[in-house]
């Protein structure tokens, strides 16, 4: 429905923003032109009735910009933050915006949907986003930014998603991401963050997915990491944990992807993966001091893969129960330390390895 009256502020100050870019957006963004709209006042109002990407409530105020792979170039620079007060929802992902996100950013009190992601945005997040306290969703994943996470990220009361990734953010993660209590995914991955993963992340109960890989991340991981019953995937591979998987993992039973290899994980995790049985994906290799891959009891499928990364200290390796298929690997020869292997009750169909003598 369109609206029957809008705001020439709006209006006006998009147009500048859109003259501010590279010609290639003007072109793309060619109806955002000054238009009468109809109206049920005596006078006739310039609105930007029809633009696309656009959206209005029924008073005419601006309420969604969705510039989604719109092929526009240039920065925020222009852009009227200060003039969209209305504003709920604001996607300018997939094109190749520039520069730095602007503090006043804050300035868009209603916002509940901000994505500017895969863009060529650079610096810093600023720490204003935090003010931003009916934000639901966060994207700024696949840019140039650096620095750390702000703080005030924790002020996010109502935020459920959160992407970061494939930046250059550094420094540790905010333990004040705990207060985030109705978050659901996090993607943090394939950065340059570092210390260690925060105890007070177990306090998100609601989390889903958590995918913090490919980053600097050290220590044990915290055994509050089981206080997430409804976690559904998690990724921490590529990092440098080190100590004990936690026992208490085994309390987030609806895992069905588990990703820490590339670590310096040490240990069992028997009695975690007998309560994890949805359990679809399991990645633990180049963990150099794991000593006991038990799998049995679930309802793994497939040919068993190559072993060979951890042929330094594996001792005790079962796959039973299961609904392996195929031949062994000859990968298995490579674990010299292998004292325990359990294989039965599957459908491998194979004559004995004579090379495991």
């Amino acid at each position: 429905m369109l609206p029957t009256d809008a705001s020439p502020e709006e209006s006006s100050t998009l147009l500048k923003w859109r003259s501010s870019l590279g010609h290639h957006s003007v072109s793309s963004l060619y109806f955002w032109t000054s238009s009468l709209c109809n109206t049920t006042h005596s006078n006739l109002t310039v609105s930007p009735c029809t633009w696309y990407g656009i959206s209005h409530n029924q008073v005419g105020s601006m309420i969604e910009i969705n510039l989604i792979r719109a092929n526009v170039k240039g920065s925020l620079d222009e852009f009227p933050l200060s003039s969209l007060s209305h504003l709920m929802y604001m996607n300018l992902s997939v094109n190749s915006l520039s520069g730095h996100i602007l503090p006043q950013i804050s300035l868009l009190s209603n916002l509940t949907y901000l994505d500017l992601s895969i863009d060529k945005f650079l610096g810093l997040i600023p720490p204003d986003i935090g003010h931003l306290t009916k934000l639901e969703v966060l994207h700024l994943a696949f840019n140039e930014l650096n620095g750390s996470i702000p703080l005030k990220i924790g002020q996010l009361h109502w935020l459920s998603e959160v992407a970061l990734c494939l930046n250059q953010l550094d420094g540790y993660i905010p333990s004040l991401l705990g207060n985030l209590r109705k978050l659901a995914r996090v993607y943090a991955y394939d950065n340059s963050l570092s210390d260690s993963i925060p105890p007070e992340m177990g306090k998100m109960i609601n989390l889903k997915v958590l995918h913090m890989d490919t980053n600097f991340l050290t220590r044990p991981i915290p055994s509050t990491i089981g206080n997430l019953t409804k976690l559904r995937k998690l990724h921490l591979f590529a990092n440098k944990l080190n100590g004990s998987i936690p026992l208490e993992l085994g309390n987030s039973n609806l895992l069905i992807s588990l990703s820490l290899y590339n670590n310096n994980l040490i240990g069992s995790i028997l009695s975690i993966l007998g309560n994890l049985t949805e359990l679809t994906l399991l990645y633990l290799y180049d963990n150099y001091g794991l000593s006991i891959l038990n799998l049995r009891m679930n309802s793994l499928s497939g040919t068993i893969p190559q072993t060979s990364s951890l042929r330094s200290s594996l001792r005790t390796l079962g796959f039973s129960q299961n609904q392996f298929e195929g031949t062994l690997p000859q990968s298995f020869v490579n674990s010299k330390n292998l004292e325990v292997l359990d294989l039965s009750n599957n459908k491998i169909v194979d004559k004995f390895p004579t090379w495991l003598v």
